[in-house]
């Protein structure tokens, strides 16, 4: 598998990224081929649609004024994250943990990092969207068959730093499930899946880095995936189902019980 970064100049509003890509790789001299998968930051996007909103313009709740105070936030970035989550889970040193979308993540993935000053950066409206309009605009102008990938970073559980994971994807199969096989030794497999995809963004995350790398484009070539259809929503569990979030759901369904 090789692993191509792509860097750039900073991005602006209105930017074409199929262009700025396709131009980049030009005086590289890389040349798309079918299987390419394009890995593209969600900064990026946010930056050529400016999905930015002005910290000043912003008036905190009181919601987001106490839930600053537990975080050492600012009340008016809380109030953007309060607006973009799905649900709010509590609170740690600069972070509202949330679920948006089905994605537990730190700030309903609202970021002071890499945005203009005084703003902050949301993610893009409809990732998968995303993903699905750059293969096809590729496609139109090459004429190749590529996947794309949406990256974001996060936070893993009781791990320091953060990792690459797969906000929007299109154009091949994201899951490799091993249900129903046998191990090395015969055992079958009952619950292990494979995500292809956030596997995939993790290793342009390196190259894309946290801060001033000017990396928004990454190519993966010759990775061991499968071309096609595949719902990105397949990448996601229920609450119920996930390994971390369930114990906690039934401990505090547990506590309420007892309090009963």
């Amino acid at each position: 598998m090789e692993v191509i970064p792509v860097r750039t100049g900073r991005i602006e509003t209105g930017c074409d990224l199929v262009d700025l890509l396709l131009s980049r790789l030009s005086e590289m001299k890389i040349e798309l081929r079918n299987g390419d998968i394009i890995l593209i930051a969600d900064k990026a996007i946010s930056h050529s649609k400016g999905r930015f909103v002005n910290l000043s313009a912003i008036k905190p709740s009181n919601r987001a004024i106490k839930l600053a105070e537990k975080s050492s936030l600012e009340p008016e970035f809380v109030e953007i994250v309060l607006r973009e989550a799905d649900t709010v889970i509590g609170t740690s040193l600069r972070t509202v943990l949330t679920v948006k979308d089905g994605n537990l993540i730190a700030n309903a993935g609202v970021d002071h990092k890499n945005a203009p000053p005084g703003c902050a950066a949301l993610w893009p409206e409809d990732p998968n969207r995303e993903a699905r309009k750059m293969a096809f605009e590729i496609r139109r102008r090459t004429g190749k068959l590529v996947g794309v990938i949406i990256v974001d970073s996060r936070l893993s559980p009781l791990r320091r730093g953060t990792t690459g994971f797969a906000l929007g994807m299109h154009g091949f199969v994201g899951v490799k499930d091993y249900r129903g096989e046998d191990d090395l030794f015969g055992r079958r497999i009952l619950v292990t899946a494979l995500n292809i995809a956030d596997d995939l963004a993790a290793a342009g995350h390196i190259y894309m880095g946290e801060g001033r790398e000017l990396t928004p484009f990454v190519i993966i070539r010759n990775a061991p995936i499968e071309m096609g259809d595949f719902n990105p929503e397949e990448l996601k569990i229920s609450p119920e189902e996930c390994a971390y979030f369930s114990p906690i759901m039934r401990m505090g369904s547990e506590e309420q019980q007892l309090r009963r």
